[in-house]
């Protein structure tokens, strides 16, 4: 890549990282006007550092097998999704989600154990 190449790869990835995050802020915004006293600030800015930190320990492996897979290959790794759908499709099962199983423990004391609640991982998973 020539240095005017990476020059202007520098703003255009600035300029998209910043339209890409616009409804993560707005999404933000509305857990702030959520907080309460089982929903902390705290709670809010670990779980978006850590769902960030997923996004991109998630995307290592596929920038690892950009370098090591054939260029043709790529394109053909959307077919997978759609597989996985159509077998979903066909083979519809009960997940048994019991809604008694899904409720979380609101009273949690203020430590680092706090910071790993459920709240902190509901903003990760957003």
């Amino acid at each position: 890549m020539n240095e005017l190449g990476f020059l202007t790869a520098i703003p255009t990835g600035i300029s998209a990282f910043c339209a890409t995050n616009l409804d993560d802020i707005l999404i933000l915004l509305l857990f702030f006007t959520q907080v309460n006293a089982s929903f902390q600030r705290r709670q809010i800015v670990a779980g978006q550092y850590l769902g960030f930190a997923a996004l991109v320990l998630a995307s290592l492996p596929g920038f690892v097998g950009g370098m090591l897979l054939p260029r043709p290959w790529i394109g053909l790794l959307g077919i997978i999704p759609i597989l996985i759908g159509a077998s979903r499709l066909l083979n519809v099962e009960d997940d048994g989600d019991d809604p008694e199983k899904l409720y979380f423990d609101q009273g949690q004391k203020p430590s680092l154990a706090g910071l790993l609640s459920p709240q902190t991982y509901g903003v990760a998973a957003i």
